[in-house]
């Protein structure tokens, strides 16, 4: 595509002779337009049909810096070169001042120089062309952001702000050029909050993800904030770009969650009470009754022997019930012993021995080199691992060739444990609610196996991470 040039210049020699060099440049075509009225000039350029102008000093009524400064004050930012007769300083300075992108003297122009002036001024205009462009873009991110922005100077004051954040802090009693200077240590409630902050960015240069809590029209606001340092002005001072995310209703939707969630656990523990605590209450209620009418005769002692095992043993049975869920609510006290990981694996997995023959269960182990040696509990670690083990064994009870693997490797010097099974895997109900309390699919289960494996586990300072698809199989990761 050939570039438009608007000569403006009231001597047709200098027109032809400018014309005549352009066409000698090989680099590049140009269509060669021609201006030669003061007053017409400024309507030409506003018609923006042009890609360049080259503009004569004189122009009989007026001079050609004053078209350049018009044509600036009307956002027009396209190169215009000013043309001299003669070499002076003083209106080569204010033509640059007024916005002009370069200046020759007429009698100095040849070809080369004319095609090196055209070209710089060109690229100089494209490069500032992009860059107000990403200036607009990331001015409208600012302004137009839901999220809170400022920017602050070196001495942590506020210099720009958006609507957002006048939204949030904001009086609206006060004026908001009252901003403008506000020391941004104002809106902290805990001016140690704000030291703390302070030396952060001044150790790293920058802060993420710093939470504290700023005071909102008198009202504690919880929000998290990340700083960076920006490019300010043409002095080189420090300026920072500020965000601020309101945690509020974050938190408040998570303290409403955390509410339906306690609902949602009290009526599952409910409803296990209710169904593992009535039917022995039935049976002793049943045998009771059959006690207060059976006579001392002789013959009948073997009955009563009966009853009282069946009152005896549901007895136990909500004792244990009852132990159960003590446990549940409470951390489980360790005893810590140096124990060697893989005798504790291989105690689990012996546990679980006549289920995996029972299932016909194909058993592979994959233990790597590593002793693993630590102060851990062998016990309880062992009673995590066999409800995992226990977990993936029921899974597969329907599958035809059930396959479980058991990998003790390491990650770093971490040891890890690997327990995956190719059952029918768990759908997402499941995998969201698996170490709850009292959250199971099982028609004999409490719902407090998992929830022990996940204390336990836990107590150890360990981690444990489910992956499962459904019908494809589980994976435990138990990491210590």
């Amino acid at each position: 595509m050939s570039l438009k040039v608007l000569i403006i210049d009231d001597d047709e020699d200098d027109y032809v002779i400018m014309s005549h060099y352009l066409s000698k440049i090989k680099t590049e075509e140009y269509d060669v337009f021609w201006c030669n009225d003061f007053d017409l000039a400024e309507q030409e350029i506003l018609k923006d049909e042009h890609h360049i102008y080259l503009i004569d000093h004189f122009l009989g009524k007026g001079e050609g810096i004053q078209i350049i400064e018009r044509i600036r004050e009307r956002g027009i930012l396209k190169p215009m070169i000013l043309l001299t007769g003669s070499s002076n300083y003083a209106v080569d300075e204010e033509a640059m001042s007024k916005g002009a992108s370069d200046f020759l003297i007429k009698k100095e122009v040849r070809v080369d120089t004319l095609e090196r002036a055209m070209r710089y001024a060109l690229e100089r205009y494209n490069q500032e062309k992009n860059i107000r462009a990403q200036e607009k873009k990331y001015r409208s991110l600012f302004e137009l952001s839901l999220e809170p922005f400022l920017v602050l100077n070196s001495n942590m004051c506020v210099t720009e702000y958006n609507a957002a954040f006048l939204d949030v802090f904001h009086d609206a009693n006060t004026p908001t050029q009252l901003l403008q200077n506000t020391c941004f240590s104002q809106l902290f409630k805990y001016e140690f909050d704000f030291n703390s902050l302070k030396n952060q960015l001044n150790k790293d240069g920058f802060v993420k993800g710093f939470k504290t809590t700023l005071v909102n029209k008198g009202v504690d606001v919880v929000v998290v904030l990340s700083i960076a340092h920006i490019p300010y002005g043409t002095d080189g001072d420090k300026a920072y770009h500020v965000a601020i995310s309101d945690l509020t209703k974050l938190m408040e939707q998570e303290a409403e969650l955390k509410k339906v969630e306690k609902m949602s656990m009290s009526g599952r523990m409910a409803r296990m009470i209710a169904h593992e605590v009535r039917n022995p209450l039935t049976n002793i209620r049943l045998a009771v009754s059959e006690l207060s009418v059976i006579s001392s005769d002789e013959d009948e002692k073997s009955d009563k022997k009966l009853l009282e095992q069946m009152i005896d043993r549901n007895t136990i049975r909500i004792s244990d019930l009852i132990d159960d869920l003590l446990k549940s609510a409470r951390p489980p006290e360790l005893e810590l012993v140096n124990t060697e990981l893989r005798k504790v694996l291989d105690a689990a997995i012996q546990f679980c021995d006549d289920r995996v023959k029972l299932l016909n269960v194909q058993l592979t182990l994959d233990y790597c080199d590593d002793v693993f040696e630590g102060y851990w509990d062998p016990e309880k670690l062992k009673i995590a691992l066999v409800n995992i083990i226990i977990n993936a064994i029921e899974a597969m009870a329907d599958k035809e060739n059930p396959e479980l693997l058991i990998t003790l490797t390491k990650e770093g010097n971490r040891p890890v444990i690997l327990i995956k099974d190719n059952g029918k895997g768990m759908d997402e109900e499941t995998q969201t609610n698996l170490f709850d309390p009292f959250f199971t699919k099982r028609k004999d289960g409490l719902g407090l196996g998992m929830t022990a494996t996940l204390n336990i586990i836990n107590m150890h300072k360990g981690k444990v991470v489910v992956n499962s698809t459904e019908g494809h199989g589980t994976k435990f990761k138990v990491t210590l």
